[in-house]
C-alpha cells in the first residue's frame, strides 16, 4: 500500500491521532489529572497504590485551573492535529493515604483542530480513588469537506482503504454531528512501573448524506463508524519510569465498531483492528505551577495485529509535542 500518493494522502489530516502518545515520566509530584502527560485526553500516570514501595507525592492544590496542549503527527494512516483543554479541578480529599491522596473532580472545555475538521466539547472527570478514573465527554464535530473528509457509505461492507478513499476523494462533503464518550480507566503504579487500561464507550450521531447514512470513515478510529451507533475502544499501557524525564513502555490499542444488522445487510462485517508496539516520552524539565511545564516529546510505533486494510503494511507511527500551563493553584 502506498504511503504517499496524492495531496489528499499527504494531508489526510485525521480527526485525531489515535491517542498514541505515551504518558510522561512521573516524579511523584502530582495527581493523575495534574497536567503531566503527553496526551491530555488520557488520565496521567497514577499515584502510588497501597502496594507501592515509594513515598506518595505531595497533594495537588485544592483548586486548580490549567491548560494542556498536545500536537500530533502520525503515519499509517497519515494525520496531524492540535488538542487543547482548559480544565478546572477540585481536590476531594486531604487524606495522606496513597489510595485517596489524589482524588478529584474536574470539568472543562476541549478543542481539537486540524485542517479537515474541528471538534469542540465539554468534559467532566471523577477520580474517587487513585486506581480508578472516569471521564465523560460530549463534543460537536464539524467536517469541512476537505482532503477527502468526510466520506460516507450506504453500508459498512464498503472498501475504506487508503487507496479507495483516494480515488473517491471528490465524494467528500461538509457536515456535522455529535460525539459522546464515557471512559473508565483502571490504573496502578508500583515502584517505577505503571499499568493503565482505558476503555472508551462512544456514541456517534452524524448527519450523513441521504442514501449513505450507514457509516463513514473516521481517521481517529481508522475504521468505518456507524452514522448513528456505538464504537468501543481500548488502550492499555505498561510503562517504566526510567528517570524523572524519560518514560519507556508499550501500548496495545483496539477498536470495535458496532453495526446495525439492517444497515449491514446479510452479514455483519468485522472492521475492528488491533495494534501493539513500543512508546517513549522525554520531558525536558518540570516546573510545577509555571506557564510552561513539562515540555515533552513523545513517540509510539506499533504493528497491526489485525486490520481490514493494514496487516503487513508499514507500522503505525505517531509523534508529537506537549506542554501544560498552570493558571490557578499551581505550586
Amino acid at each position: 500500500m502506498k504511503m504517499l500518493r496524492t495531496p489528499m494522502s499527504m494531508l489526510t489530516l485525521s480527526l485525531c491521532l489515535g491517542l498514541a502518545a505515551p504518558a510522561v515520566a512521573q516524579e511523584g509530584t502530582a495527581s493523575p489529572e495534574t497536567p503531566q502527560s503527553a496526551t491530555p485526553e488520557v488520565p496521567q500516570t497514577p499515584a502510588p497504590t497501597a502496594d507501592t514501595a515509594l513515598a506518595g507525592p505531595p497533594r495537588a492544590p485544592d483548586l486548580r485551573l490549567y491548560f494542556a496542549n498536545a500536537n500530533f503527527l502520525r503515519a499509517n494512516p497519515i494525520g496531524i492535529e492540535s488538542q487543547n483543554r482548559l480544565i478546572l479541578q477540585k481536590r476531594l480529599s486531604d487524606s495522606d493515604s496513597p489510595l485517596f491522596r489524589d482524588t478529584f473532580i474536574n470539568g472543562g472545555v476541549a478543542v481539537k483542530l486540524n485542517p479537515a475538521a474541528t471538534r469542540v466539547g465539554a468534559e467532566v472527570g471523577f477520580q474517587p480513588i487513585a486506581v480508578f478514573n472516569l471521564k465523560a465527554t460530549a463534543e460537536y464535530a464539524r467536517y469541512f469537506g476537505l482532503f477527502g473528509f468526510l466520506q460516507s457509505y450506504p453500508n459498512p461492507l464498503a472498501d475504506f482503504s487508503d487507496d479507495s478513499r483516494s480515488t473517491t476523494e471528490d465524494n467528500a462533503y461538509s457536515t456535522n454531528g455529535m460525539h459522546f464518550m464515557l471512559e473508565p480507566t483502571l490504573q496502578a503504579k508500583v515502584s517505577n512501573f505503571v499499568l493503565r487500561s482505558k476503555v472508551s464507550i462512544e456514541y456517534w450521531n452524524v448527519d450523513l448524506k441521504e442514501g449513505d447514512g450507514a457509516a463513514f470513515y473516521d481517521a481517529f478510529l481508522d475504521t468505518l463508524v456507524p452514522g448513528k451507533g456505538w464504537v468501543f475502544t481500548n488502550d492499555s499501557d505498561l510503562m517504566m519510569l526510567a528517570s524523572p524525564q524519560l518514560t519507556l513502555g508499550a501500548r496495545f490499542s483496539a477498536v470495535w465498531p458496532q453495526y446495525d444488522e439492517a444497515a449491514a445487510g446479510a452479514a455483519l462485517p468485522d472492521n475492528s483492528h488491533m495494534r501493539i508496539g513500543p512508546m517513549a516520552a522525554y520531558a525536558f524539565h518540570t516546573r510545577e505551577g509555571s506557564t510552561f511545564n513539562r515540555p515533552t516529546l513523545f513517540v509510539n510505533v506499533a504493528w497491526y495485529l489485525k486490520h481490514p486494510n493494514r496487516e503487513g503494511a508499514m507500522p503505525y507511527i505517531a509523534t508529537g509535542f506537549a506542554f501544560t500551563s498552570d493558571l490557578l493553584g499551581g505550586r
